[in-house]
């Protein structure tokens, strides 16, 4: 997790040069869309699926102007998983790195919205476990760029610290060769420190 958050910082490092450094340290909660894995089972299957996951983010950024910030985050693991009544069981994971593009739309001085486009360089981790047949038994990670947007609002408590509250999606497209798409949805409420 040290070695992560160093090459976060070291990431980020040329965004800090610009005024206006903080650091960022939040939680989200999400649900993961299934449907590609699911169809996998084919009709009729009863299905188990846990779509919810809970994470931790942790980063920096920095606002180049009063309307455009950087940011540089750590995503912590997401982990979902499909299973029926057979035994089968498919597992999905991923964390990673997200460096984002925040436009700022300030409403007053301690209220603004703002909008992002991230570029999400993920590792997902996808299992399959068939506990009738091992044989069948699947294990693939991959690591790529997967592109996000999302949008939220921000109350500035004072010169140091704000409250933030976003949504996002992540597009996780052709995650794993065989397990289709799983796009991301997560709610975030994270404290900035400027610095």
């Amino acid at each position: 997790m040290l070695k992560k958050l160093a090459l976060v910082v070291a990431l980020a490092a040329p965004a800090c040069a610009f005024a206006g450094p903080y650091f960022v340290a939040g939680g989200a909660l999400g649900k993961a869309d299934l449907g590609d894995i699911e169809s996998l089972y084919g009709p009729g299957a009863q299905l188990t699926s846990d779509d919810s996951f809970g994470r931790a983010l942790i980063g920096v950024g920095a606002d180049v102007t009063p309307y455009l910030g950087l940011e540089a985050l750590y995503l912590t693991d997401a982990e979902v998983t499909v299973k029926d009544n057979t035994g089968q069981k498919d597992t999905l994971k991923n964390s990673g790195f997200q460096l984002a593009v925040i436009g700022k739309a300030p409403l007053s001085a301690q209220f603004s919205l703002f909008g992002k486009l991230s570029a999400n360089y993920l590792e997902v981790k996808y299992e399959y476990v068939d506990a009738l047949v091992p044989a069948n038994n699947l294990s693939a990670k991959d690591s790529k760029v997967h592109l996000g947007f999302g949008a939220g609002a921000q109350y500035q408590v004072n010169d140091a610290v704000a409250l933030r509250l976003g949504v996002e999606r992540i597009q996780l497209r052709d995650i794993i060769k065989g397990s289709g798409s799983s796009d991301v949805d997560q709610t975030s409420l994270a404290v900035t420190f400027a610095f």
